[in-house]
């Protein structure tokens, strides 16, 4: 009796610790989920219509590039389109902060005081053509030198005329027609305005100032809860964080594993069947048994290479969404087929012999006594195995996963890739912005595994209660 009560403390503390392991990593999930500072921020620059792109300028001389940020898209429509703000214009700074990289922009949205919407002011440069007009590249006593050729209506009000030479923005050597406008940016960014400007003009040197930026306000509506919801349910944009989505992912996860689970589960629970209950022990028995032994400790990056192999080339599957599901199959089958045997061999032998006593079959003993009883088991051994599953991504990387892809998958033969995979994209990505949405990512896949293993206790519970009753 005192060894029973001693077991029932241990098995009650254990039970405790992982109640309170599982409620600290949920709380853990809605914390950074409700606090998602970058990602919200950068959703918010998204939904005013544009998208941001870090730019470089060489400077002779300078140990490192002065680097500058352009509007890369803007959405027809938008806020930001109906301000003026077009496609190649430069931002120069936001709130009142000097815009250098993308993240200085999402930093000044994210941090700028205010409620659920925020008006911001907003400084910009026109494309090159807009702000400078038309320049020509020229040789000039060996020199290569910018010549202006058709002034901006703003630069010709700053004094700029037809022939000019432009020998210096802001203090940068200029050279080229593209570096004028960059070192326009730049100059304007790091110097303020009005930007001083040395031309030369029929031999003589001239020196100009010039406010070549233009000004606004723009709203930014700063939700977290649309934030992730945005996050989940659009198409992934590869090249811009702030428009980046996990829903090709998510539902490419989910596809290859109800394809996992339809090969897997009744193989497995079938396997474990015909070993707990029907085979005899003898060489063959045990040589399935341990090569299913065996298949549980391959490492997941050579089921990867068998997928590729067998399921990819010989069976013609390609790199599929069938062809990723029957890989992950593999990797999860010994699993299934060893909780699942675990789970038979805690049925009492009582059961099955008072079932066959009053005249049931073996099948029939099976089927209405054995399994019932050891369900609630072989049902948290298969979900935890499709956690692991859903958290793997070497296999699917050997197979040829895409690492991305931009459409959702139609069907069992579209290519595909995974959050994992998705995961492995983002991270590493150089882009400013791809590693909050990396980490957005992981913890939309915490917590789905946290749900699938939440969702297995409360079944497993279900089930015991109703076989006691």
């Amino acid at each position: 009796m005192r060894r029973k009560a001693i077991g029932r403390v241990f098995a009650g503390v254990a039970g405790a610790a992982v109640g309170v392991s599982l409620l600290a990593v949920a709380l853990l999930i809605l914390i950074t989920a409700f606090q998602a500072g970058p990602l919200t921020s950068m959703r918010a620059v998204a939904e005013a219509g544009i998208s941001l792109s870090l730019r470089s300028l060489e400077v002779p001389g300078a140990r490192e590039a002065l680097t500058y940020v352009t509007i890369a898209q803007v959405v027809a429509g938008s806020p930001a389109a109906a301000l003026g703000l077009s496609r190649g214009d430069a931002l120069v700074a936001l709130a009142g902060t000097g815009v250098d990289r993308p993240s200085r922009a999402w930093e000044a949205v994210g941090r700028a005081p205010g409620g659920r919407a925020v008006t911001l002011p907003v400084v910009w440069l026109p494309r090159a053509e807009v702000a400078l007009g038309g320049l020509r590249a020229e040789w000039r006593n060996g020199e290569a030198q910018v010549v202006m050729v058709s002034p901006s209506a703003a630069a010709r009000e700053a004094g700029l005329q037809p022939g000019d030479v432009l020998l210096a923005i802001g203090g940068i050597p200029v050279s080229g027609t593209r570096q004028a406008w960059e070192a326009l940016v730049v100059a304007a960014r790091t110097q303020g305005v009005p930007v001083e400007i040395t031309v030369e003009r029929e031999g003589e040197r001239l020196t100009l100032f010039w406010d070549p930026t233009r000004t606004g306000e723009l709203t930014f509506v700063r939700d977290p809860l649309r934030a992730w919801w945005s996050f989940l349910t659009t198409l992934n944009e590869p090249r811009y964080p702030e428009r980046a989505g996990l829903l090709p992912a998510f539902l490419g996860s989910v596809y290859v594993v109800l394809v996992m689970a339809a090969v897997a589960l009744p193989l497995g629970i079938a396997g474990a069947v015909y070993l707990e209950e029907y085979a005899s022990q003898n060489a063959l028995t045990r040589a399935i048994e341990i090569l299913v032994a065996n298949l549980a400790g391959i490492p997941s990056a050579v089921v990867g290479i068998i997928g590729l192999e067998v399921f990819a080339r010989a069976l013609g599957a390609g790199r599929s969404i069938l062809a990723g599901g029957l890989t992950l199959a593999v990797l999860i089958l010994p699993i299934v087929i060893v909780a699942s045997r675990e789970a038979l061999r805690s049925v009492p032998k009582t059961i099955r012999e008072a079932a066959l006593a009053l005249g049931a079959t073996r099948w029939e003993t099976v089927r209405h006594h054995v399994l019932p009883y050891a369900f609630p088991a072989i049902l948290t051994g298969t979900i935890l195995s499709f956690s692991r599953a859903l958290g793997e991504a070497a296999p699917l990387l050997f197979l040829g996963a895409f690492l991305y892809v931009t459409y959702v998958p139609q069907g069992l033969r579209d290519s595909f890739t995974v959050v994992p995979l998705q995961i492995f994209a983002w991270a590493t990505r150089p882009q400013d912005g791809f590693a909050a949405v990396a980490a957005a990512a992981i913890v939309v896949l915490l917590s789905f595994l946290l749900l699938l293993n939440a969702g297995a206790i409360l079944l497993r519970n279900r089930y015991q209660r109703r076989w006691s009753e």
